[in-house]
C-alpha cells in the first residue's frame, strides 16, 4: 500500500507542473497570491526606473534637470534608451541569474517589462538588434542574454530580430572598469557585419543592463544608415551625477 501515496505525490507534481496553482515573484522566488511579476516586498524595494530621468540615457536625475552629465559631454549615436527597473537589490541578483547561472527563463518577463515600457512610449521600430558577447563568452555562459532577451521581444511585438553586429576582440569586463576606462575598452571591438540589414531601418538596441552606455553607445555608432536608433535594457544602473 506503500505506492498508493507514491503515486498519488507523483500526480500531484505533475498537475502542479501542468496546471500551476501557485506563482513566484520574478525577483525574489517568493510565493504570490495571483500572476503578479513582483511580491510587495520587491515592489517597496525601489525596482522601478521611475521619476526625473535624462531624456537620452534614461537614468534617473535631479528635478528640474533633463539630461545628466554624461549625455551632455558624449556624443550619443542613439535617441533614447529604455530600461523599466533599476539595478539594485532584488533586480541585481535577478539579473546576475540570467547573466550567469542559466537563467534562461528570466528572459521573458523581463522581456514583458521592456515591451511594456515601449508601448508606454507608443516607440515605433522595424528591427531589433542585440548588442553582441564574443563566441568566447558565448560558449562560456552558454548563451547570450542580450539575444535571449531580443527574441522574446521579437516573439511579443512581432518585429524580425537580426543580429547585424559582431564582437571579435575579447574586451575586459565593463563592471571592473572606470567611465573612461569603459568607453576605450570597447573601441575597435565591434563590427556591423551588413550594412543592407539595418539601411534606412529603425532599429531597437537590445542589450541586459545599462551602466555608462558604452556599450549602446558604441553599438549604436556601427550602425551607420540606419534610419534611428533606440536603445532598451532590463535594468539601469543609477549612477552619482546631477
Amino acid at each position: 500500500m506503500k505506492f498508493v501515496p507514491m503515486i498519488k505525490k507523483f500526480t500531484n507534481k505533475v498537475l502542479d507542473i501542468i496546471f500551476p496553482n501557485d506563482f513566484k515573484c520574478v525577483l525574489c522566488g517568493n510565493d504570490l497570491s495571483d500572476d503578479s511579476t513582483f511580491c510587495d516586498e520587491c515592489l517597496n524595494d525601489g525596482i522601478f526606473n521611475k521619476g526625473n530621468r535624462c531624456v537620452k540615457c534614461d537614468m534617473a536625475i535631479k528635478e528640474g534637470n533633463i539630461i545628466c552629465d554624461h549625455c551632455k559631454s558624449t556624443k550619443r549615436y542613439f535617441e533614447k534608451c529604455f530600461c523599466p527597473l533599476n539595478y539594485n537589490h532584488q533586480v541585481k541578483k535577478a539579473m546576475l541569474q540570467l547573466k550567469e547561472d542559466n537563467g534562461k527563463y528570466l528572459a521573458l518577463p523581463f522581456a514583458k517589462l521592456i515591451v511594456q515600457r515601449l508601448q508606454e512610449e507608443n516607440l515605433k521600430f522595424d528591427i531589433i538588434v542585440p548588442v553582441p558577447s564574443h563566441p568566447k563568452v558565448v560558449r562560456r555562459r552558454g548563451y547570450n542574454p542580450a539575444l535571449l532577451l531580443a527574441n522574446e521581444i521579437g516573439k511579443l511585438t512581432g518585429k524580425p530580430v537580426i543580429v547585424a553586429l559582431t564582437k571579435n576582440v575579447l574586451t575586459k569586463f565593463q563592471k571592473n572598469l572606470t567611465y573612461e576606462e569603459r568607453q576605450s575598452n570597447l573601441r575597435d571591438s565591434m563590427t556591423l557585419t551588413d550594412k543592407s540589414l539595418i539601411k534606412g531601418k529603425t532599429v531597437l538596441l537590445v542589450d541586459d543592463i545599462i551602466t555608462t552606455c558604452a556599450t549602446i553607445n558604441t553599438c549604436a555608432s556601427l550602425l551607420v544608415g540606419a534610419k534611428k536608433i533606440y536603445a532598451c535594457a532590463v535594468a539601469r544602473t543609477q549612477l552619482d551625477l546631477g
